[in-house]
């Protein structure tokens, strides 16, 4: 088969399975694709594109090839808002990450997602005796990364640990291999690379808790080691230094899963079986330059991409009308370049035109996103009377139940928020949304908005609260609205038993034990012992919360109940900003 390769780390593999393959490696930016394969002349039966941390390809004129085409998306978790997008033009996407995109509302799901994770590495086996180092940490450290900086902090003050930063790749190999045990985080508690890298190299990687997309890969307490929080990975740690045979045999086992299942030449293998049997499901024609312009588009509100401001209207207004075409239409004619402020609706004639047209004609009543983007350019310039139709309608084109009458411009976000949290648009991880200049997607959003005009009350809080309860990559946010709402007048010990939970998720554990201590005295005032007991099992049936309650300080008198952490409940830009996804940094 003749296969053309961007970007991927595949192809001597696909060379030693007796295939034709044309190696592409063209600069970021956007690629005419078949002029590329006409100037060398080669016509592939497939191609395969892996998604390259750094600058990014977007290839354009997919849509045109009549070949398979497979895309390796390896940063969803950061990348989902435009990944959805481009995936489309696919017959298959592959992905480490497919609980993510099986958890997309159905219209955003690509038809063929299959689960592929980063490829390990083949390495030498080194007995855990002839190693220096017991435990070594490697990753970026930043405000993008609170988490991990609250991990690095524990690891130093209980085991001495200096986090290494900016390492380069055969270095970071080299000393794994050099290492007994590897504490791992995930950014959007999603399965990385530093728990194949690991495992390639024979340590015992102890990793948090992310899913079914990272026990696909290894087998908790035989291959790796999974922790709940910050409170186990202490305990677990602690148990693996005492008995380093243990740890041994761990990341023995590890090694041999990698060398039996995770190789560059196993991922080729499952690559070809998995386009071999796939339905052709990429777009093609009008549908596929959809496609394109959507990708296109989302990069450029994430201020990665250069195009000129007029040029996604244009290219959309060429195409034949669709609830996702017109919905980027609309925000890309009510969005502002940044730094602007936008202009009132009817100052705006691009947006008011649209808007009076799909009022009149009752075009895509009822689609979410047509309306959500159409209420949200109002709402972003603080018209409610241009919002409200949409709400309506909505309602009315979906037969839903009797809505509530938005009372504000901040009510009208909540409600929205609530929506699309019950929609399953829950969030964008990886999108910096600012609410001065972009219209919301997802309940998240919305709640950044409502938090502009008005922010902060106990009704406000207790939706983020809800949201946040079911994303575990929210959970820098979650910790800083449960911190306030423990200090809310009357706050239940659950409230305070859950901000004690949630410190401990996020690596501060003393914190999280003076939380839950507190409650659990609370609760037993309140004659609710044994629902606290009942709360700590729930989330930890192995026990550890009961032994670490066991061992827990005495409550301080400087330190108060409900102690915010050091980041305020704040979900402003800065806050909301994600790690700059396009920047080349896989740890």
């Amino acid at each position: 088969m003749r296969i053309a390769c961007v970007g991927t780390h595949l192809v001597a593999s696909l060379r030693r399975m007796g295939h034709e393959v044309l190696d592409l490696h063209p600069p970021g930016g956007i690629v005419d694709i078949a002029a590329l394969l006409d100037a060398h002349g080669f016509a592939p039966d497939l191609l395969v594109q892996q998604e390259t941390l750094g600058a990014r390809v977007i290839l354009a004129g997919l849509e045109t090839l009549r070949c398979r085409k497979a895309y390796w998306a390896i940063d969803s978790h950061l990348n989902m808002h435009w990944h959805r997008h481009y995936a489309r033009l696919f017959d298959v996407l592959f992905t480490p990450h497919l609980s993510l995109f099986r958890a997309l509302p159905p219209q955003w799901r690509h038809p063929q997602a299959v689960h592929l994770a980063m490829s390990g590495h083949a390495r030498p086996w080194q007995p855990h005796a002839g190693r220096g180092h017991d435990v070594s940490m490697v990753g970026v450290l930043d405000k993008h990364r609170p988490l991990r900086g609250w991990l690095a902090d524990l690891l130093r003050r209980h085991f001495g640990v200096q986090a290494r930063q900016g390492v380069p790749f055969a270095e970071m190999l080299a000393l794994y291999g050099d290492t007994r045990i590897i504490p791992n985080e995930s950014i959007g508690f999603e399965v990385n690379f530093r728990l194949t890298e690991g495992a390639s190299c024979g340590a015992c990687v102890l990793t948090p808790d992310v899913g079914p997309d990272q026990d696909a890969l290894f087998d908790d307490g035989h291959e790796m080691v999974v922790y709940a929080d910050g409170l186990e990975l202490l305990e677990k740690l602690r148990f693996l230094l005492r008995r380093p045979n243990v740890g041994e045999r761990i990341g023995r086992a590890a090694w041999e899963r990698v060398q039996a299942q995770h190789l560059p030449d196993h991922r080729a293998a499952t690559m070809l079986e998995a386009v071999g049997t796939a339905p052709g499901n990429a777009a093609t024609g009008m549908a596929g330059a959809e496609a394109l312009w959507l990708t296109l588009f989302h990069r450029m509100r994430t201020d990665v991409l250069n195009l000129p401001p007029d040029a996604v209207p244009t290219a959309l207004d060429d195409l034949p009308e669709t609830p996702a075409s017109m919905a980027a239409r609309l925000r890309a004619v009510a969005e502002p370049p940044r730094g602007q402020a936008p202009l009132p609706v009817r100052e705006t004639p691009a947006l008011a035109d649209v808007l009076d047209r799909l009022l009149a004609t009752g075009d895509h009543a009822d689609d979410v996103d047509v309306n959500v983007a159409a209420a949200g350019a109002a709402l972003i310039r603080g018209d409610l009377k241009a919002a409200k139709p949409f709400w309506y309608r909505l309602h009315q084109a979906r037969q839903l139940r009797q809505p509530d009458k938005p009372q504000s411009v901040y009510h009208a976000c909540l409600l929205w928020a609530e929506l699309l949290r019950r929609e399953g648009r829950d969030a964008q991880p990886g999108f910096t949304y600012d609410p001065e200049r972009h219209c919301p997607e997802a309940a998240f959003e919305m709640l950044v908005l409502a938090q502009r005009h008005n922010g902060g009350d106990l009704e406000w809080m207790r939706g983020v609260e809800r949201l946040t309860s079911r994303r575990k990559a929210l959970t820098f946010y979650r910790l800083g609205i449960l911190a306030r709402l423990a200090l809310e007048p009357g706050a239940p010990w659950r409230t305070q038993a859950e901000y004690g939970l949630t410190c401990l998720r996020a690596y501060r554990v003393e914190q999280g034990l003076h939380e839950l201590a507190e409650a659990g005295r609370r609760a037993t005032a309140e004659g609710q012992e044994r629902a606290f007991l009942r709360l700590l099992d729930g989330y930890a049936p192995g026990g550890h919360l009961r032994r670490g309650l066991d061992v827990a300080p005495a409550a301080s008198p400087v330190m108060p109940s409900a102690t915010p952490p050091d980041a305020e409940a704040d979900i402003s830009p800065d806050a909301t900003a994600a790690s700059p996804a396009d920047g080349g940094d896989r740890t």
